[in-house]
């Protein structure tokens, strides 16, 4: 085992999914209604929220067919059919955008068959989205990692993927190990960017690095010309971008062709192969991410949800999509549990745990998951590689 391994959390051994809908909630599941019509029949929709347009549209495209992949089996589950429950999905496009989130949140919440959402993806928009949801007494269980969603205190916010202080923390420790002693470090200025790279900067200083270069670029921004004149003369080693795959990019492939070839670091956002594309492979070749959990196929269903994914869709899934999935298993099982009730439903999904195909979700007193799983890659003959033990 190299100095450079990567550090994880040990994960349970995921359960079948009818197994999930069965009952794994931490909680004792309702008993079945009879006798009356709504017996046969409660149609219950799961909002969903992320950037369906826009540069970050594929994360939130393919977060959106594993949220519909999800409701596909559980309507075809004998414990739904035999509550008489039918899922749907109300999806809704917040563009990556936060006043778009806001107005997004307020349409799902004005929705009264929406139980509970799958969203946001970005922290810029599920920060603040999530005092609507709460007013609403309406469940979100999200991707977004910024810290300070959670901080907030809303029984009603929950996190199925590792937070930024521990991603960040594992960047900063991970670019001293690998003997990076001068570091530039660059944010995108959204909570997302800046919360990532606060904890990196914390845990890289800790550990006897060096920021020789803090700045900080916009989102849409393509021209980095100033900043590369910059960041050349600083001369780090590397380059810790905390921001989406667009920019961080665009930024790497700058960097590269003015000549100065050091290795962009970067967060859960970069680990697309879209970024590759963007920069170039040439470009990329060297340069890192970090991300939330484990590979595909290192998760305990990763492999069986990756084959059904396909074979439903024709591609492979993204970065998110089976945290996804997971939240939409979390709602599924909440709802089989305590029935339609948004209140119900969000104590339920606080208080419950599944077996999915990231492994154990279950939720601490903030609503953060209690596997909080980190992992790092590295673009080798272009593509993005796992940093093994």
């Amino acid at each position: 085992m190299n100095r450079f391994a990567r550090t994880s959390v040990t994960l349970l051994a995921g359960a079948a999914f009818v197994a999930a809908l069965a009952g794994c909630s931490a909680q004792t599941p309702a008993e079945p209604a009879t006798g009356g019509p709504a017996a046969a029949s409660m149609k219950v929709k799961i909002g969903f929220a992320a950037p369906l347009t826009g540069d970050n549209a594929i994360y939130g495209e393919g977060m959106k067919r594993a949220v519909e992949l999800a409701i596909e089996e559980a309507n075809a589950s004998s414990d739904a059919k035999a509550k008489g429950i039918t899922f749907s999905i109300h999806a809704e496009d917040d563009a990556g955008d936060p006043k778009q989130a806001v107005n997004v949140a307020n349409i799902l919440a004005g929705d009264t068959d929406v139980v509970a959402l799958v969203g946001h993806f970005n922290s810029g928009c599920s920060i603040p989205a999530s005092p609507v949801y709460n007013e609403a007494s309406m469940a979100m269980v999200t991707v977004s990692s910024n810290p300070q969603l959670t901080a907030q205190g809303y029984k009603v916010v929950d996190r199925v993927v590792a937070k930024d202080d521990a991603q960040g923390g594992y960047a900063g420790k991970l670019a001293s190990d690998m003997g990076f002693d001068t570091v530039a470090l660059i944010d995108d200025a959204t909570p997302y960017g800046q919360g990532l790279a606060t904890e990196f900067k914390k845990a890289y200083t800790s550990a006897g690095g060096s920021i020789v270069a803090e700045d900080r670029i916009q989102p849409k921004e393509v021209n980095f010309s100033a900043l590369v004149t910059k960041l050349k003369k600083k001369a780090p080693k590397a380059v810790y971008y905390a921001g989406a795959h667009t920019e961080g990019a665009l930024l790497s492939k700058q960097l590269k062709e003015a000549g100065l070839k050091v290795p962009v670091m970067g967060g859960d956002m970069l680990y697309t192969p879209e970024y590759i594309k963007i920069a170039g492979a040439d470009n990329a070749e060297g340069d890192m991410a970090t991300a939330l959990g484990l590979p595909l196929e290192q998760q305990p269903k990763g492999v069986e949800f990756k084959t059904k994914y396909e074979a439903k869709y024709g591609k492979a899934p993204e970065a998110y999509d089976s945290y996804a999935y997971d939240a939409a298993l979390t709602i599924i099982n909440a709802v089989m549990t305590a029935g339609n009730d948004r209140a119900a439903v969000a104590e339920a999904i606080r208080a419950g745990s599944i077996d999915g195909v990231t492994g154990t979700v279950a939720f601490d007193a903030n609503g953060d998951n209690k596997q909080q799983v980190i992992s790092a890659y590295k673009v080798e003959g272009g593509e993005w590689k796992q940093i093994q033990q």
